[in-house]
């Protein structure tokens, strides 16, 4: 029976195929809370499977969470399409929304894709992402959190709707239940992107233990997430200087630019390549120290519309100076200076 209900209600290949190899039991509660909640199944289907259940069960108490649950989804029947893969936008089913952790074998640098489209939309796209920074011990803490339905998604970095670049800052919180793996192509330049935010990501992250000393009360992300644990609006930590928040998705600390775009789901991004290969950094300041630096080898990248009018003609004009010193071994003249300022 248990086989019954993960094969016909857990539509992820994957998180299926992890919860038959573990043997995972759903609780009676568990079952309804997924099917009530479930974006994938018709209202017809829905409304049948709860009544039988209804019937099946000598839990009292449960009978009446699904009476309720029953009456709102009939009363907000006018939201699902009529097909066997509806969506809806849908609000929460209050009546069974306990906190329901999903078990999943879902990891930093996963390469996954969405199986759903958007919450008010039939239009199913490949969204294409990556898990970033979700480790054993993130999924211990979310395996015993105890908030409601919501709290068992995961954090995906969609970057890829199909083909289309979907920008930095994209993400999505995702129920196991809907995440599956994708292989991609060797030649698949998305392949070769994701690979490379891993492998940054795992840097950046080695540089940041190997720099903490024990003794610098303002270098650990522990100790920072100890600090702000309730601190919702970001706020910068005096000792180091460091900017924190929490977030639905999790503790985070950085910059200002970048707590910023966590904290609001936007942020600023310029893309550029250094010897032919992609880098980004998250501030205008960044990409002029970056130029300034090695002005032959870095090249802005413009198609994304991440640079104003502006700052593109600034960057020209830092390398074509850059190339002018470097030919007459001298500095520009006032003269030339202006000139240099109003090529485009």
């Amino acid at each position: 029976m248990e086989k019954d209900f993960i094969d016909e209600f857990i539509p992820s290949k994957d998180t299926r195929a992890y919860l038959h190899s573990i043997h995972h039991e759903f609780t009676d509660l568990e079952k309804a809370t997924i099917v009530a909640n479930h974006i994938m199944i018709p209202y017809e289907k829905k409304v049948k499977w709860l009544k039988q259940f209804m019937d099946e069960i000598s839990d009292d108490a449960l009978k009446a969470r699904i009476s309720k649950a029953l009456f709102k989804i009939k009363r907000d029947r006018k939201h699902y399409k009529k097909s066997n893969t509806a969506l809806g936008a849908l609000p929460y089913n209050e009546s069974l929304f306990d906190f329901i952790f999903i078990p999943h074998d879902f990891r930093h640098g996963d390469i996954v894709r969405s199986i759903y489209g958007d919450w008010d939309t039939t239009v199913f796209g490949e969204k294409v992402g990556i898990i970033l920074n979700y480790f054993d011990k993130d999924y211990e803490f979310y395996k015993n959190l105890r908030g409601d339905y919501s709290d068992v998604q995961v954090c995906v970095d969609i970057k890829f709707d199909g083909v289309e670049y979907q920008g930095e800052f994209k993400h999505e919180h995702i129920n196991p239940i809907y995440i599956e793996r994708m292989t991609l192509n060797e030649k698949d330049e998305r392949r070769a992107y994701l690979n490379y935010l891993t492998n940054l990501y795992s840097k950046k992250s080695h540089m940041i233990e190997a720099d903490n000393k024990p003794e610098y009360t303002g270098g650990s992300d522990d100790l920072l997430e100890q600090r702000y644990l309730d601190e919702y609006i970001p706020v910068q930590d005096d000792a180091s200087g460091i900017w924190c928040v929490q977030t639905g998705h999790g503790f985070e600390s950085g910059d200002v630019a970048y707590i910023a775009g966590e904290f609001s789901g936007t942020g600023l991004i310029y893309h550029f390549k250094y010897n032919d290969e992609m880098d980004h950094v998250h501030g205008f300041d960044s990409v002029l120290a970056i130029v300034l630096q090695d002005p032959e080898h870095i090249d802005i990248v413009t198609d994304y519309g991440e640079y104003s009018d502006q700052e593109i003609n600034m960057v020209s004009g830092i390398k074509r100076t850059a190339m002018f010193v470097q030919s007459h071994r001298r500095p520009m003249t006032i003269a030339e200076l202006r000139e240099n300022r109003d090529k485009k």
